[in-house]
């Protein structure tokens, strides 16, 4: 076939295609326009699943007779009229393309008005053609109706997904606008039955409180962070408030909902090990900066941006979320619903299969290990703990006052397995496992990121005999193993002399620490060095923490808390697992049915 120039109709449809995927992309732009106009009331109407109709109304600026008219030409647009516009985009829209488009594969109606005209205008457009044009009574504004989308392009049509999922798309990009831009109300409805429905407000939370509901509002954290490049603001939500899956996050740059990888790392490296495996924290951000620094004609659809610094975001973010964590207390609420617990149930085994976790007996507490296996090794603390143990009056009738947990005062160890305290308003509950885990994971890190790992050496040094595979790995590790505590030194063909051990974790017996590590080098998938020593180090101090069924005195749970109180973050083990749950006085009362 020789080359030939494409029809008008025919490119018209091939760049609805790049910006029209699915009823949702028709209301997401339609959303944006109305916005751009500074509308404070937008009304979405779906009919048919988004294929029969879709109406948005909104009490925006309107248009005249002339830019309604020119506003379904291709490549028209308001918002831009230079090539230095395009690197200082304020708008939402700003492509001409998006009503073009829809007019191209659908039958489109306009009516719209503006406050100093007295009558409005409708104009009727059908795969791409003008057919009428008239005047009209209507309030200010514009309200769109998208009737028959794709009845000209039945390929596009085939191909949309169920009916179920193509109106999940349309009110997931409502409640992602409906999040963020609080001073606008929005109404969504499918065949007449409300879907959505939002208020004028000054602050997000009461859009959040909405949209996800007051158990998931109550639990989240203002955000409210500047630095020379970027102003951060919005929410986050505690570590007790996750999520299985990532929809509960949005993300804005400038007030326009994106899907970027920068900001999404920034977040989930904040929350670190405050997360539990496959959990997910709900967050609603905006990150406002010069609209020079952010490049937004990526992609037709707007959702793709490219930062000009993208590390200075990175840590603006990751400064503003880490910052907004470290504040407030996080302990986690007894009342919080099961689903958003990193249990299957409270007190039960961890949810399975996380390939960087340790293995699933070193994860929970041991409350079935015999007793005379777990005393085998004494309760081990440092010196800071020993001196509180050895030289702190002691008064059981005191609470312990501590600078980030809550004061408490200690009633008792359950099981040999939970710390027990009082606090003001109820009981705390405390996983005494994790309690240590924390505090030697967080000191070990320390001094393995200054690079002045203690090592404790061994009076009588152990002779290590190993596999051949074994062998190579220490061979090919010494390095590494010199670095998290280990000296090895080989001692014939396959076997070697280990002298020391990190002295943090001097409470394990060397040859099973050392093991311990060795299955991590050997088996590990990670593909960094970091994530690998992180592992290596989240591993040997769970392995060197005082498991379920090891006896506690009051003065000794005492020392482990305030060592856990020193802690960066001493709400959740390495893994993510709350170390305290809070259960209320309110709560209490409502299991003995003193209240309903």
């Amino acid at each position: 076939m020789p080359i030939q120039l494409l029809t008008e109709e025919l490119i018209n449809k091939i760049a609805a295609g790049e910006v029209i995927e699915r009823p949702a992309s028709v209301v997401k732009e339609l959303l944006e326009n109305a916005i751009d106009a500074g509308a404070t009331l937008i009304d979405i109407e779906i009919k048919g699943y988004g294929r029969e109709l879709i109406t948005v109304s909104d009490n925006g600026s309107g248009m005249t007779k002339e830019d309604a008219k020119l506003a379904v030409v291709r490549h028209a647009t308001s918002k831009i009229s230079s090539v230095n516009d395009l690197f200082s985009i304020s708008t939402l829209g700003f492509r001409g393309e998006a009503l073009a488009s829809i007019a191209a594969v659908s039958k489109t109606i306009i009516t719209t008005r503006t406050a100093d005209s007295a009558e409005g205008f409708l104009i009727e457009v059908e795969g791409g053609k003008l057919v009428s044009e008239k005047t009209a009574g209507c309030p200010k504004g514009t309200t769109i109706e998208v009737h028959n989308l794709f009845f000209n392009t039945p390929a596009r049509l085939k191909f949309l997904k169920q009916d179920a999922i193509e109106l999940k798309a349309i009110a997931d990009i409502v409640t992602r606008y409906a999040l963020i831009y609080s001073r606008v109300s929005f109404r969504l409805s499918h065949n007449g039955h409300s879907l959505l429905s939002t208020t004028s407000n000054e602050d997000m939370i009461h859009n959040i409180t909405s949209v996800y509901g007051k158990d998931t509002a109550k639990q989240m954290l203002p955000v409210s962070f500047k630095s020379i490049v970027a102003q951060v603001a919005g929410y986050v939500s505690k570590p007790s408030m996750l999520k299985p899956e990532r929809n509960y996050q949005s993300f804005y740059v400038n007030g326009r909902y994106v899907r970027d990888e920068v900001i999404t790392q920034a977040l989930y490296d904040a929350y670190h090990t405050l997360l539990f495996v496959n959990k997910h924290p709900v967050a609603v951000l905006n990150i406002t900066l010069n609209p020079g620094l952010v490049d937004v004609n990526v992609h037709p659809t707007k959702d793709r941006i490219k930062f000009s610094n993208p590390l200075k975001v990175y840590e603006s973010v990751f400064s503003a979320i880490r910052e907004t964590l470290r504040a407030n207390s996080l302990v986690t609420d007894y009342s919080i619903k099961e689903e958003n617990m990193p249990f299957s149930k409270f007190g039960s085994s961890p949810m399975p299969a996380y390939s960087n976790a340790l293995p699933q007996q070193s994860l929970q507490p041991q409350a079935d290990a015999a007793p005379q296996q777990a005393l085998s090794l004494p309760i081990v603390v440092g010196k800071e703990m020993q001196s509180t143990i050895m030289h702190e009056a002691f008064n059981p009738h005191e609470k312990v006052q501590l600078s980030k947990l809550p004061a408490m005062k200690i009633l008792g160890q359950i099981a040999k397995t939970y710390f027990l305290a009082e606090a003001d308003d109820g009981f705390l509950l405390i996983d005494q496992h994790v309690v240590q885990e924390r505090a030697l994971y967080e000191k070990f890190m320390e001094q393995f990121s200054s690079r002045s790992v203690a090592k404790q050496g061994l009076v009588q040094p152990l002779v290590l005999e190993l596999s051949p595979a074994d062998n190579s790995v220490v061979m090919e590790k010494a390095v590494e193993l010199s670095s998290l505590g280990f000296d090895v030194e080989q001692f014939g063909n396959n076997s070697f002399i280990l002298r020391t051990v990190p002295a943090v974790f001097g409470r394990v017996q060397a040859k099973d620490l050392f093991y311990e590590v060795l299955n991590e080098l050997s088996d590990s998938k990670r593909t960094t060095l970091s994530a690998l020593n992180e592992a290596i180090i989240t591993r040997m101090a769970c392995r060197a923490s005082i498991k379920g069924g090891d006896e506690c005195s009051v003065p000794e749970i005492i020392a482990l808390l305030k060592e856990l109180d020193k802690c960066k973050s001493p709400w959740t083990c390495p893994h993510g697992r709350p170390i305290i749950i809070h259960f209320s006085k309110d709560e209490i009362e409502k299991m003995f049915r003193r209240k309903g």
